[in-house]
């Protein structure tokens, strides 16, 4: 018999919010500096970039729940950076952790989460994004 066990930091918003995982929200894949300061500076959105490295066991798990988020959240624009393949990116902000997930407003960096924590990660982006979960 296979069990599911569900962490205890997902509480109940958390848990309406992940009802359906890797629901293929877009996510846009950053490969470089160049690429990336466009993306966090190209709209008037919230961006959330999430920094991971493909050997990283707590960055899969962050994977689908990051999907979810951007299907569910498209007042806020998701991002990811492979810390291996974009070392400049990585080394301009300062990751040395993975998962690092790194809010931006307007260009600028404004919060920073290291670590597998949902419940955080909605608090941020209700706070920066300005958006209201109740009810999704």
């Amino acid at each position: 018999m296979i069990r599911t066990l569900k962490p205890r930091a997902f509480g109940p918003q958390t848990r309406t919010i992940f009802k359906r995982y890797a629901s293929g929200g877009k996510v846009e894949e950053l490969v470089n500096l160049k690429q990336f300061n466009q993306y966090i500076g190209s709209k008037d959105k919230v961006s959330v970039i999430d920094f991971y490295a493909t050997w990283c066991g707590p960055c899969k798990m962050l994977e689908p729940i990051f999907a979810t988020l951007a299907d569910k959240i498209p007042e806020v624009q998701f991002g990811r950076v492979d810390v291996d393949k974009a070392q400049d990116v990585a080394m301009e902000f300062g990751v040395s952790a993975m998962p690092t997930c790194i809010f931006f407003k307007s260009g600028e960096k404004v919060d920073t989460i290291v670590g597998v924590n949902p419940p955080k990660l909605l608090e941020l982006i209700q706070k920066h994004g300005e958006v209201d979960l109740n009810g999704r």
